[in-house]
């Protein structure tokens, strides 16, 4: 499974309106926009990520799988010529795909200046293993490096809500997130409204948000997180290539265009 997956796809998410802790985490989010006046030049939207292009640099999302609603069909066009603010705002709606288009903004507007920023020296699965080495380690998400994580940590938890082996029965998560030393959360809990439960599940833990969904955006440290491991575009055209293309991430990445980089509480 590629890094652009979650606990469940989007399509198996039924509209719902943002409220209680989640919305509180946006509403920091969105009110603390690093560049929010960056007008939006381009939408990308393939079949796994949708990107936007504003002010010079370009942020992404998983698309999870969501599709535009018929009502929606132009919704990519209508965001042309808005600002980062208005289009991320679309985090709020209830519809799936509204909400990845709305990150992919959100991560356009607080995405480092690729010209300046510092590649990590290794990735976010080496970093989990040295935090987690002899530890209890929580993970969001089945991510490629998860069967070799497992022999990495002192104990590895999976929470996924799809029919995987070995994952955490629903019914315990509660219990299992109490005791974890680690806990690896995929960015994309924000697109299924799980990112501010899980926050505030493992408050003990030291947490890490990674993938490419992830926002560079410090308000998550107030929310628990200590470190965010995300990326950053360093060609756009590169970039939109692989995603008008349907590639996943793991490709878009090997064509180049795209570095990881970390940000530490």
């Amino acid at each position: 499974m590629s890094t652009d997956s979650c606990i469940q796809t989007m399509e198996s998410l039924p509209d719902r309106p943002l409220e209680g802790e989640e919305k509180k985490l946006v509403d920091s989010i969105l009110s603390s926009i690093i560049r929010p006046d960056a007008v939006v030049e381009e939408v990308i939207a393939g079949s796994k990520f949708v990107a936007v292009r504003a002010g010079g640099r370009m942020g992404l999302s998983s698309l999870l799988g969501a599709r535009p609603r018929e009502y929606e069909k132009n919704l990519e066009h209508q965001m042309m010529g808005k600002d980062v603010k208005q289009v991320a705002g679309l985090i709020s709606r209830p519809s799936p795909f509204a909400i990845s288009l709305g990150i992919a903004a959100l991560n356009a507007g607080n995405a480092p200046d690729p010209n300046h920023v510092e590649p990590s020296g290794f990735p976010a699965d080496d970093l989990i293993a040295r935090l987690g080495k002899d530890k209890i380690t929580g993970l969001v998400g089945e991510f490629p490096f998860t069967a070799s994580l497992k022999n990495r940590v002192g104990r590895l938890y999976l929470f996924e809500l799809r029919d995987v082996p070995g994952a955490v029965p629903r019914d315990q998560w509660e219990s299992v997130l109490k005791r974890l030393d680690v806990f690896a959360v995929t960015g994309t809990a924000l697109l299924t409204r799980k990112m501010a439960w899980f926050l505030s599940r493992a408050p003990q833990a030291t947490v890490i948000i990674l993938g490419p969904t992830t926002p560079f955006s410090p308000v998550l440290f107030s929310h628990g997180a200590d470190y965010l491991c995300g990326s950053v575009v360093t060609d756009m055209e590169k970039v939109a290539q692989g995603i008008r293309a349907g590639l996943p991430f793991k490709m878009v990445k090997k064509n180049g265009g795209v570095v990881f980089t970390q940000w530490e509480k």
